[in-house]
C-alpha cells in the first residue's frame, strides 16, 4: 500500500477529524472536502474511504493494511 496522504489537524471534543493536511501538497482541506474527493473517486484519496456513524455523520478511515503507524488519527 501506498503511504497515507492525510493527517488530521483537528478534531471536536468527541474525536470526530474535522480538518486535514494533504502531505504531499500541504494543502489544508475540511473534512467535507476530503469525503467528496473519496465520494468522487479521486485516486489521490485512494487509500480512504467514508464511513457513516449512527448519529448520521460522515467520517473519513484510512483502508486497513495491518500497520498501526501509518493508520489515520
Amino acid at each position: 500500500m501506498r503511504d497515507k496522504k492525510l493527517r488530521a489537524t483537528q478534531e471536536t471534543p468527541n474525536g470526530l477529524n474535522t480538518q486535514f493536511v494533504n502531505l504531499n501538497s500541504g494543502r489544508h482541506v475540511s473534512r467535507e472536502h476530503v469525503i467528496a474527493q473519496i465520494e468522487n473517486g479521486n485516486p489521490s484519496y485512494s487509500d480512504y474511504h467514508v464511513v457513516r456513524n449512527p448519529k448520521g455523520e460522515d467520517f473519513v478511515r484510512s483502508n486497513p493494511d495491518g500497520k498501526l503507524k501509518n493508520n489515520l488519527e
